[in-house]
């Protein structure tokens, strides 16, 4: 189904049917795919309710609007048999002629239909296998998939797994679309600052009467004309928080933008101070900084603003982010008017953009600064200088650990660059850092990957003394050990589930063939966990560097001799 990675398609379709903020967020991968394959033509696939969005983004040559409203109805009264059919009907009508590559970057069995129904020479991303399994490809779509449901330690952006998974390298040049017309110069007058009050859900919504006391706040430190965004659904969000700013102040626009003259709006302000949406990346798309506020299940590490200079605020409670809404969210009074008003002044005033450490009631906000790291990918960097935590510790080391397993050895600077982060960023807790216990299970992960890599490998050669059902039992022991490590440990949940994902590629029907799969599947687990131990101790501060050793020089010299613990041990037993 592929072909080599190195030729130079003629026709490129790349599939996203997701919402606004999704489509701005795949621009990085058109302007790769542009640069790498000048001469192609590149059809882009989106929903379409969203085409006005689609239309925005550079570097499409035909745009190609996938029939949801149409589907869904059928798919309502009829079933999928119905709508797969009805689909199939429209690819064959509407995927022509038929793309060398296929870039698909929604996660959904839909999307990965399309893709398979396209008849692509090469697929990327995520389709619909031969065996109606998800299949993925390069390595990093597989981590894009997995990480849209175990994403406690993932520290990347999905505008950089976007890239990743269409088989790019980030470019660091942040989102681009295309404004209509050129924005309106002004010459001086009042700062012009856009509000969103809107979000996809409300609990992620900041309420009005917080926008409004932010925006008065502004308005005690400057000069300031406020606009209004949002849909035609939020519009009484908007009529909320326009009756409770001064008036004359605020233009309410929510409902009477369309998006390319929402694109040249938002060009035009100072800055945006907004919930997770939409608008957020168009605004970081046309080059406006961005002050975003990520409330309830919203996480910054997934969908935070792309680009250098923005700001981001989320809650420092334990719940954020939640699995599910609360009837009254903490979060939306975890953070201030004032902090948002302060970090808005700095934004607009700074000479780096950025506020350090600041003043005032900071201790239930997390404040980071958007950037990038050595490689090119999205980065938040801390604006209140805390002690590490083990979330931070966590994800530095995924940052480091999957970028090599993935990919290549990542730029020598990156783990330097991880550690001054820390040094700087982050106080050294004083009674250190709760590890041991996740150290422990790292190195339990290890041990019970290799148990399963040998196992395999015996049963593939046909040295296993054990008969086939006592072996199979091993197998199945070792796979529920490694679910009780990931659902115990959150830092451990992407790399189980990645190996998971793994070993359902194994179709083959002979055994041997089935087990060398099966260990090379184990192996690339304990691959795995060997790079996140390693980053652990290496990213390490000097400081903590002793007392991280320590257990693992511990748990070095006891695991490999009990290596599956008590949830193999019965199996062992039958080697």
């Amino acid at each position: 189904m592929t072909r080599p990675a190195e030729r130079h398609p003629g026709e490129i379709l790349v599939i996203n049917l997701m919402r606004l903020g999704d489509l701005v967020q795949s621009s990085p991968v058109l302007r790769g795919l542009r640069s790498r394959h000048p001469q192609a033509r590149i059809t882009f696939l989106a929903m379409d309710l969203f085409a006005g969005a689609a239309r925005l983004l550079p570097g499409v040559d035909r745009l190609l609007l996938f029939p949801g409203t149409e589907l869904a109805p059928v798919l309502d009264r009829e079933g999928w048999p119905a709508a797969v059919r009805r689909l199939a009907d429209w690819a064959r009508r509407h995927l022509w002629p038929r793309p060398e590559l296929v870039v698909n970057l929604t996660p959904t069995v839909s999307a990965g239909l399309v893709a398979r129904l396209s008849a692509g020479a090469e697929l990327r991303g995520l389709w619909v296998s031969d065996g109606r399994e998800l299949a993925t490809s390069p390595a990093w779509a597989s981590y894009s998939l997995v990480v849209s449901k175990a994403r406690q330690a993932n520290p990347f952006n999905v505008v950089d797994l976007f890239v990743r998974s269409a088989g790019l390298l980030p470019d660091g040049r942040g989102l681009a679309v295309q404004v209509p017309g050129v924005p309106s110069p002004r010459a001086g007058g009042p700062v012009q600052v856009g509000l969103c009050p809107g979000a996809s859900r409300p609990e992620r919504q900041w309420p009005p009467e917080n926008f409004a006391a932010a925006a008065r706040l502004l308005l005690d430190a400057a000069p300031c004309r406020f606009l209004i965004f949002g849909s035609a659904g939020e519009r009484p969000l908007g009529e909320a928080l326009l009756s409770l700013l001064p008036p004359g102040s605020a233009t309410l626009l929510a409902g009477e933008t369309d998006l390319p003259d929402l694109a040249r709006r938002l060009a035009e302000l100072d800055l945006l101070i907004t919930n997770d949406t939409g608008p957020m990346h168009l605004a970081a798309a046309v080059g406006t900084p961005v002050v975003a506020l990520f409330l309830a299940s919203a996480r910054a590490q997934d969908t935070g603003p792309a680009g250098r200079g923005h700001a981001v605020l989320e809650p420092h409670l334990a719940c954020h982010p939640c699995l599910r809404p609360c009837a009254r969210p903490r979060c939306h009074a975890a953070i201030s008017p004032e902090a948002v008003a302060q970090v808005a002044v700095a934004l607009l005033t700074g000479p780096d953009r950025e506020l350090r450490d600041p003043t005032g009631p900071w201790g239930s906000i997390r404040l980071y600064h958007t950037t990038l790291d050595p490689e090119g990918h999205q980065a938040l960097l801390p604006g209140i200088r805390r002690p590490l935590s083990r979330e931070d510790f966590w994800r530095g080391v995924h940052r480091l650990a999957w970028e090599e397993f993935l990919q290549a050895p990542p730029a020598p600077r990156l783990a330097e660059w991880l550690a001054d982060l820390w040094q700087e960023r982050f106080l050294l807790p004083e009674g250190g850092l709760p590890l041991p216990d996740s150290l422990a299970a790292l190195a339990e992960l290890i041990s019970v990957a290799r148990r399963g890599e040998e196992t395999a490998a015996r049963l593939a050669h046909r040295t296993c003394r054990a008969p086939l059902p006592a072996a199979l039992s091993t197998v199945t022991a070792i796979d529920q050990a490694l679910r009780r490590l990931a659902a115990a440990h959150p830092e451990l949940a992407a790399p189980v589930a990645f190996f998971f994902q793994d070993q359902r590629r194994a179709t083959a029907r002979e055994v041997p063939a089935l087990a060398r799969d099966l260990s090379r599947a184990y192996g690339r687990l304990r691959r795995l966990g060997e790079l996140l131990q390693d980053a652990a101790l290496r990213l390490a501060p000097a400081g903590l560097r002793p007392a991280l050793a320590q257990p693992l020089q511990v748990i070095s010299s006891t695991l490999p001799r009990s290596a599956s613990k008590s949830e193999v041990s019965h199996a062992h037993h039958h080697q």
